[in-house]
């Protein structure tokens, strides 16, 4: 035995490396299968993470420096593999082997390693702390490198704290103030942040004010202008900044605005842009001229937005075109706004008589005016050209489109789909079969005038959210307005006395005999005298009076009219009572009664036969007024949120062309055999009364499927309020208080975008509607009272609808226990589509997200709001183990989080996790004694952060050690 134990140790020693040697040599084909499908595997996971930073690389944000080295470790490994192959060529076996079995177990360390960043990909991006504003867009400049030169050296230097940046208008003023933005917001500078805001003619002090304290994110109380002031003041005095302000028109007080002192040691500046250099003198302004283009620079700019037409094969000017071309840029008098506009006016003009007749045009023009200049400088030239361009239309319903913009106030942004609707109510756009090729023909004309340089698009805020042109919106430089209403003041006669602050009607002189439209939108106008006599205007056609403070309204104010066509009083919130005089007007076409709540009752419209526009939406109307069911010709009828109950029976059948009808989804019931005698209808919001109501009216939309394009739709009770639409939302369909889930199959059109389902307590859950499958265009879904639904979903794997899903809301479920029954049946790397979530008076629930849920399926949230749900004790629930529990969960998306009236609520996310919400906008918490703990650090986005008392605010825990110091200025207290 004592021989043989020696011999043993030594084979015990020697086998397992000559196995391995053997091993190596025998399965190189499987070591060489297994590093290609690991390899395969890690670009995947490589390729799904690249993806995922590009979804978060919005502004403010770059990508992490951990996962930047983590994907840079793969390639280096990748690429060390395959360099060696091809450096060694074919190696043996043994060696080769070996090598890419260290390497396959090298290349699963980084994938697995990868692995939290599928699931939660808590650090991709991070925010990008050298960023001061955000860009804004502009046209190129020409010409303005020596300008912008000096402006930027001026900023950089210690004994110049202001400056002003004087020209004509039209001249670039707010273009190369744009520029020079745009590239200090890129270079290294002592400014921590750089404000842009316009100020406009009519300055006012208040909307300076905000305009400058939301680019901060300083939320100003509501007290006076001088508490403002000194709340600005003290925040602006912590921060090395730039105030830009553009179109200055007079002299402004910086105290009263709240801009501290400029001249000290914390190197703050002021840049304003303005026509005259009075006021920038007055300012103690450098001042920095900005002079007319020079002749290359012009004639570049003239060409770039001329085109091609003008050129000859080889790509330069056509000869016979030439000297007239340069001659016409002349004209222009080197002002970029009158050379783009005139440019744009003669895109795809090849012929040299053409141009030759242009230059004569604009030469006749200048020599009509060159006597009679009545403005200053050489403006009534600068008019006259750019009335060549506003000629050169061709047109005269285009250019009756671009007059009626004027009626808005000064550096408006007028919306899309509500200026299309006035151009039609003025009859600017002729009849069509439709009211939506009317919109299309609207949308061509305002292209026409942005192409022309006429009117600029701008967005809204409405329009990031929901990508649809017909709500953004169009802005007039001023100068084009002045234009506009110099035109006005001659023929057609306008009286604009729009966003002016006037608190009483134009004198009496003013209101003169020829005037074709008035403006007094959006002012403090309290009253028409009831002892007033009624103007003299009996070629009047238009009367804006919205968005002012009526209450008293003269009965014999429209006496001496006889032509009134459209009359808005909409957003008068005290009147009470309408002329009785308007049942006069036989020409009248569109009366607008929006948001006017305390309006009880419309005058007799027997005799206004003419009429094709009625909107009483969201006023306090409580019957049809008398004699509507002559309005044959009435095409747009709004009766929704208003106090009318029901409508006189058979009068819709008396408004056979009715193509838009509004009667509100919580509002008036009617039976789809009503609607049948309305043939030209395009767009319904309303209610029926049940399913076989429901399955008449689908009869008639597939019988006339390609004209009712949008619909509004409920059936069942009339509504108790509870469920308020969004009015963008489109193609929506409720069920109130039906049973939803019987045997007889729903019969719904594919094209339904949301669905609000309310007492319908037969339903358990969303997956027992088949329907719901069908529906790939679904965006929201609403659920209230259903009183038997434990959970929304019963399991993750209804993936049509979570990947279109937008909007979740769940109210007022008293057995509802969580969003998901069982959350393991999903993909891990599936991400939904939701954005918003909210819950409110769901007394059952105690948790609302796992977090694998909301890391590995919910990272595009926005908002979450969470109401009145007394047992939740967890947002975001624990994890049993500590490891799974620490560390940071993000939601880079999430804007807004408010939780409010929720007695056992202790955790937002564990006692150890972490929220990363660096795009948090609003934070709300209200009435949660038992919250303590906060888990996010103060994020850079922050606007405001509301609390229920003072109290609450002590107690609150946050991860920053200074949060409290940081965020002061932010909170809101609303104690009962």
């Amino acid at each position: 035995m004592e021989t043989i134990k020696p011999i043993y140790d030594i084979v015990k020693d020697v086998v397992p490396t000559v196995w391995a040697r053997a091993k190596y040599q025998l399965c190189f084909g499987d070591y060489v299968s297994k590093f290609k499908k690991k390899k395969e595997s890690l670009l995947a996971r490589q390729g799904d993470i690249k993806s995922k930073i590009e979804t978060q690389r919005y502004p403010g944000k770059i990508e992490s420096r951990e996962v930047k080295d983590w994907l840079d470790r793969g390639d280096k490994l990748i690429q060390d593999v395959e360099d060696k192959v091809s450096k060694v060529g074919c190696f043996s076996h043994i060696c080769g082997g070996k090598y890419l079995d260290e390497k396959t177990r090298e290349m699963k360390e980084i994938f697995d390693e990868g692995e939290k960043y599928t699931e939660i990909d808590a650090i991709l991006v991070v925010d990008d702390h050298s960023r001061k504003g955000i860009s804004v867009p502009t046209p190129e400049v020409q010409g303005r490198d020596a300008t912008k030169t000096k402006i930027l050296k001026y900023l950089m230097e210690d004994n110049v704290a202001r400056i002003g940046v004087c020209g004509l208008g039209g001249i670039g003023k707010t273009t190369i103030i744009k520029h020079v933005y745009n590239e200090l917001l890129n270079i290294e500078t002592k400014f921590k942040k750089v404000v842009l805001v316009t100020v406009t003619k009519h300055f006012d002090i208040i909307k300076l004010q905000k305009d400058i304290a939301s680019q901060l994110k300083v939320p100003l109380p509501e007290e006076d202008a001088t508490m403002r002031a000194a709340v600005l003041s003290e925040m602006l005095a912590k921060n090395c900044y730039l105030l830009i302000l553009d179109d200055v028109w007079e002299h402004i007080s910086l105290e009263d605005v709240g801009i501290p002192n400029l001249v000290g040691s914390n190197g703050c500046k002021l840049v304003l842009t303005t026509r005259f250099q009075d006021v920038a003198r007055c300012m103690n302004c450098k001042i920095v001229n900005l002079e007319p283009l020079p002749k290359k620079e012009a004639l570049q700019l003239f060409l770039n937005k001329v085109g091609n037409a003008v050129l000859s094969a080889n790509g330069v000017i056509k000869e016979a075109i030439k000297p007239i071309l340069k001659k016409i840029v002349r004209e222009c008098g080197g002002l970029p706004l009158l050379i783009v506009t005139v440019a744009s006016s003669m895109i795809e003009i090849s012929s040299s008589q053409l141009w030759e007749n242009a230059l004569d045009e604009l030469r006749n023009r200048k020599r009509t005016v060159a006597s009679t200049r009545t403005m200053e400088g050489t403006m009534n030239d600068a008019f006259e050209i750019l009335k060549f361009s506003f000629d050169r239309l061709n047109d005269e319903k285009i250019q009756y489109c671009f007059l009626y913009c004027a009626l808005y106030p000064e550096d408006f942004a007028i919306r899309k789909r509500k200026l299309i609707e006035c151009w039609v109510e003025e009859g600017f756009i002729a009849p069509m079969e439709t009211r939506h090729k009317m919109n299309c023909q609207g949308h061509a004309i305002l292209r026409k005038l942005e192409d022309n340089c006429l009117l600029e698009t701008v967005q809204t805020l409405q329009s990031r959210v929901i990508d649809d042109e017909d709500e953004r919106a169009v802005k007039m430089h001023d100068l084009l307005r002045a234009l506009a209403l110099d035109i006005t003041s001659k023929s057609p006669r306008f009286l604009v006395k729009s966003g002016m602050n006037i608190k009483e009607l134009p004198n009496k002189e003013q209101w003169t005999e020829d005037l074709k439209r008035v403006s007094l939108m959006r002012n403090s106008i309290e009253e028409i005298p009831r002892d007033l006599s009624s103007p003299d205007c009996r070629m009047l056609t238009t009367l804006l009076l919205s968005h002012n403070n009526l209450s008293n309204f003269s009965d014999s104010f429209f006496e001496q009219m006889n032509e009134p066509k459209i009359l808005d009083l909409s957003k008068n919130y005290n009147l009470k009572s309408l002329p009785s005089s308007i049942s006069q007007l036989k020409n009248l076409t569109t009366l607008l009664l929006i948001g006017c709540v305390q309006l009880r009752k419309v005058p007799n419209l027997s005799n206004c036969q003419a009429i094709t526009k009625l909107n009483f939406n969201r006023s306090g109307i409580e019957e049809i007024p008398e004699g509507m069911e002559m309005l044959v010709n009435l095409k747009y009828l709004d009766l929704s949120n208003t106090n009318i109950r029901k409508l006189p029976e058979g009068i819709l059948q008396k408004l056979s062309c009715l193509q838009i009808l509004g009667l509100g989804i919580n509002g008036i019931q009617v039976k789809g055999e009503d609607l049948w005698p309305l043939e030209k209808l395009e767009y319904f919001d309303g209610v029926l009364i049940d399913w076989t109501e429901l399955s008449i009216f689908f009869k008639m939309m597939q019988s006339r499927r390609e004209r009712l394009r949008d619909y509004k739709l409920a059936i069942g009770c009339r509504g108790e309020g509870k469920f308020q639409y969004q009015k963008y939302w489109k193609r929506l369909f409720k069920v109130s208080g039906q049973p939803i889930t019987s045997e007889k199959r729903v019969l719904l059109p594919h094209n339904v975008e949301s669905i609000a389902l309310e007492r319908c307590h037969d339903l358990k859950c969303l997956d027992q509607l088949s329907f719901l499958k069908d529906m790939v265009n679904l965006t929201t879904c609403i659920l209230i009272e259903c009183q038997s639904i434990e959970f929304a979903f019963s399991s993750l794997s209804n993936f049509n609808l979570l990947q279109s899903l937008q909007l979740l809301r769940l109210a007022e479920l008293e057995n509802l226990k969580s969003l998901f029954e069982e959350e393991a049946l999903a993909p891990s790397v599936l991400s939904f589509s939701l954005k918003t979530i909210i819950v409110s008076d769901c007394p059952k629930i105690k948790k609302l997200f796992s977090p694998r849920l909301l890391g590995r399926h919910l990272q595009n949230l926005e908002s979450i709001g969470v109401v009145d749900c007394e047992e939740l004790e967890e947002i975001i629930a624990s994890e049993e183990s500590e490891e799974e529990e620490d560390g940071k969960l993000p939601l880079h998306k999430l804007k807004i989080l408010g939780l409010s009236r929720m007695p056992k609520l202790k955790s937002i996310c564990g006692r150890t996790r972490v929220l990363v919400c660096d795009s948090l906008e609003t934070l709300v918490i209200n009435d949660c004694p038992l919250l303590k703990r906060v888990p996010l650090s103060p994020p850079s986005s922050l606007k405001e952060i509301e609390l229920s008392s003072k109290e609450s605010w002590e107690s609150l825990e946050w991860e920053h050690p200074n949060a409290k110091d940081i965020l002061l200025p932010f909170v809101e207290f609303h104690e009962d």
